[in-house]
């Protein structure tokens, strides 16, 4: 299991969720080019997908945070 740095900030928090849903993006994307039953490689696009979704949001999150 993965070290957790200390979560001070606001920027802290959101910079560790982007990190794990970088890791899930990844998760799902890998399992999606290995999955051979459609229905199987359809379910991990779609939570790729919601991942992706995830990363936008919290990079939005941090831009905003950014600027005040």
């Amino acid at each position: 299991m993965s070290s957790i740095p200390p979560l001070r900030t606001p920027a802290d928090i959101l910079q560790s969720a982007l990190s794990k849903e970088k890791e899930a993006f990844t998760f799902y994307a890998e399992g999606e080019r290995q999955a051979k039953i459609a229905m199987v490689r359809d379910l991990l696009t779609t939570l790729k997908n919601e991942e992706q979704r995830h990363i936008r949001l919290i990079e939005e999150m941090l831009a905003r945070l950014r600027l005040g």
